[in-house]
C-alpha cells in the first residue's frame, strides 16, 4: 500500500473548513472531518479509481460537504495537494498541483 501524504496547505484547508463548521454547528464539525477519513481512506484503498482531473491529478468528493480532495498518485506515496470547497475556482489551485 502506498504511503499517504497530506501537504501543509491541504492539512491548513481541512482545519479552516472545520473551524468555520465548528462555529456553526459542533455536529457538522465532526461529521465533516468523519467525511474527511472516509474520503482519506477511500484514496489509500483505490488511488486509481478516483476522477482523473489531469494526469496524476485525482479528486474525490466529500460525502455530504460542498468540498473535494485532490492528490496526485505516486509509485510509492499519495501526495493529497488540496482540500478544497466545490466553488473555489480551478485556476486557483491547479497551479499548486503542478509537478
Amino acid at each position: 500500500m502506498r504511503r499517504l501524504r497530506v501537504r501543509k496547505i491541504a492539512g491548513a484547508e481541512i482545519v479552516a473548513a472545520f473551524e468555520w463548521y465548528l462555529k456553526r454547528s459542533p455536529a457538522a464539525a465532526r461529521r465533516f472531518l468523519d467525511a474527511v477519513d472516509e474520503a482519506m481512506t477511500a484514496i489509500e484503498e483505490a488511488p486509481e479509481r478516483h476522477t482523473i482531473i489531469q494526469s496524476r491529478l485525482h479528486r474525490i468528493l466529500l460525502r455530504r460537504f460542498p468540498y473535494a480532495v485532490y492528490y496526485k498518485v505516486f509509485p510509492s506515496t499519495i501526495s493529497v495537494v488540496g482540500v478544497i470547497h466545490g466553488h473555489r475556482h480551478l485556476d486557483t489551485w491547479l497551479r499548486r498541483a503542478a509537478p
